[in-house]
């Protein structure tokens, strides 16, 4: 139906002079089923016939609030009709124009924005993120309205506060079927911003824990094996999202602050070797020292793998970190619930690898990792060495033969 005949249409009812509730139900008797209002440009055509004259038209004025009170048109089609007007020499039209936008604000006033208000006016933040999350705990679920909450939070106080304050809450939990549940809960609710999430994760988080001593306590099993599990979910999907298709703006958006510079360990200028690059070069039996203090370790990715791997990516950067500090841990002669983790660790990329997850992170494991894994009874069986090793490269053919002899 076009919109001169929607004009007629509103003319005849002004001649025979029906009530607003009379040109309401005629006019949805005569106009074709299924087309929206909006779509005939109903606003419009009632706007421009009620503001013809040097005051408005009452009875067209009145069905034009009539189809906003009975919401046959939106605000937002009224607001663009209101907006085409220009001649603001009529005293009388803009006044009426000012009452319908008072009118449909007061509306819009009165109806309850969801989720707005959900956090109290006066408890801090910290409180309310450790609250509510053991409030889905408890539930075993998280509902649309605490994922409202929960994104509010990660906005306030941004991705490294809410990442490490939710892995505390996660570190608490020393029975295993909870901190299982809370491992499942704290994957959906990282998907409010997974690439950066995981980045903080693994880029700050982790090592944080890893490296201090003062911290190690806190990784023992069942809480310890339950972050191990998580640090590898979201690794997994982060890795896997971020080679299928482009990032969206808000995953684009990168928090500097909340995440740690590895520009020092991979340059991207060709004229100053990195560490990783002295690792690669350097032979397989040659022990290197690794940035860490009091650690070492032998060559880390071979150099024939390198083309693979684009280390101009944050995600990429973090992960070859993240592995070269684990094979630093697994190297060492210390032992300690920080090493019952990485085993963890370990344990979980090769369950989901067996699962066929999509993207391994395990190329960016050192080749010399191996055979200290298998060291590890839980690691020693052939099965688990083939999994963690790439065969398709001689290297890796070549430790994989090596650390199956040893068994």
């Amino acid at each position: 139906m076009k919109v001169v005949n929607l004009k007629q249409a509103i003319l005849q009812a002004w001649k025979e002079r029906w009530t607003d509730y009379q040109w309401a139900v005629n006019i949805k008797k005569n106009f074709p089923k299924g087309a929206t209002w909006d779509y005939l440009n109903l606003a419009e055509a009632l706007m421009e016939q009620a503001m013809i004259g040097p005051s408005p038209n009452p009875l067209i004025l009145s069905y034009l609030k009539y189809a906003i009170s009975s919401q046959m048109v939106s605000y937002a089609s009224v607001l663009t009709a209101i907006s085409k007007f220009d001649d603001f020499s009529r005293d009388l039209c803009v006044k009426s124009l000012l009452d319908i936008i008072d009118m449909f604000c007061c509306r819009l006033s009165q109806e309850q924005i969801p989720y707005r208000n959900l956090l109290p006016a006066k408890e801090p933040i910290r409180k309310a993120l450790s609250s509510q999350f053991q409030t889905v705990l408890r539930k075993g679920w998280v509902d649309s309205q605490a994922l409202h909450l929960f994104e509010g939070l990660l906005n306030m106080g941004g991705v490294f506060w809410f990442t490490n304050n939710l892995i505390k809450e996660l570190l608490k939990e020393t029975r295993r079927e909870w901190a299982n549940r809370a491992v499942e809960l704290l994957y959906s609710i990282f998907c409010l911003d997974t690439q950066q999430i995981t980045l903080t994760l693994l880029g700050t988080i982790l090592p944080n824990l890893l490296t201090d001593s003062a911290h190690w306590h806190s990784l023992s099993d069942p809480p310890g094996k339950a972050l191990a599990k998580l640090s590898v979910w979201c690794a997994l999907s982060s890795y896997s999202s971020h080679h299928k298709g482009p990032l969206s703006a808000r995953q684009r958006k990168r928090q500097k602050e909340d995440i740690e510079d590895y520009n020092s360990l991979f340059p991207l200028e060709d004229t100053q070797p990195s560490k990783l690059m002295r690792l690669l070069s350097s032979n397989e039996d040659e022990p290197v020292t690794l940035s860490s203090p009091d650690r070492s370790m032998s060559s880390s990715l071979s150099a024939s793998q390198l083309h693979t791997v684009n280390m101009r990516d944050p995600l990429n950067r973090v992960l070859a970190n993240l592995f070269l500090l684990i094979s630093s841990i697994v190297g060492s002669k210390m032992a300690g619930p920080h090493t019952q983790f990485v085993q963890s660790f370990i344990e979980e990329c090769v369950e989901c690898l067996e699962q066929g997850s999509r993207g391994s992170i395990l190329q960016f494991m050192p080749f010399t990792m191996v055979s200290e894994l298998v060291k590890l009874p839980a690691l020693a069986n052939p099965k688990v060495v083939l999994a963690i090793t790439d065969l398709t490269l001689p290297l890796g053919r070549r430790v994989a033969a090596k650390a199956i002899s040893a068994l």
